[in-house]
């Protein structure tokens, strides 16, 4: 996995995908947020070996004093959607505890939502967020309409579940 390529993908990926409003979701960008934090450098982008991730989020919490966002790559050849899917859900316990939410995106996990496939699709990605910081912004996204293209089943998968 070539490092360097996968940055400028997923730069691209957020420009011209993340970041455009799409009229499937009632004209908004699948991460109304994501511009802003790409903008002012609120987006911090690593690479792990799968087997290495346990460590590398723990050092990723220690980024979100400083970003939004902590992005880290894997070459998801090394495991499978429900591996990662157990793994991500059953970290999750413990780190929501402390205010930390992870999100995973899989390229063999394809999501759509509203017909909009949403996944990156070059290599694996974990998200490291601080729960309450997501949870206020898709509180605010939700008062704004964001969600009204989004079947029950999407949210979820998606949002409902971290507010558990």
């Amino acid at each position: 996995m070539n490092r360097q390529d996968i940055v400028e993908k997923l730069n691209k990926w957020m420009i011209e995908f993340v970041e455009v409003p799409n009229l499937k979701l009632g004209n908004w960008p699948p991460c109304p947020f994501a511009r802003q934090a790409r903008m002012t450098n609120s987006i911090e982008i690593l690479f792990a070996e799968y087997a290495e991730l346990h460590k590398v989020i723990q050092d990723s919490i220690n980024l979100l004093n400083l970003k939004e966002v902590v992005i880290i790559c894997f070459d998801h050849t090394n495991v499978d959607t429900t591996a990662l899917q157990t793994f991500v859900t059953d970290y999750n316990k413990f780190l929501m505890m402390d205010n930390v939410v992870i999100l995973e995106d899989h390229p063999d996990a394809v999501e759509y939502i509203n017909g909009v496939k949403m996944n990156f699709g070059e290599c694996g990605l974990i998200l490291v967020q601080k729960l309450d910081k997501l949870n206020k912004a898709s509180d605010q996204l939700k008062e704004k309409g964001y969600y009204n293209h989004w079947t029950e089943q999407d949210l979820d998968s998606v949002v409902n579940w971290r507010y558990k």
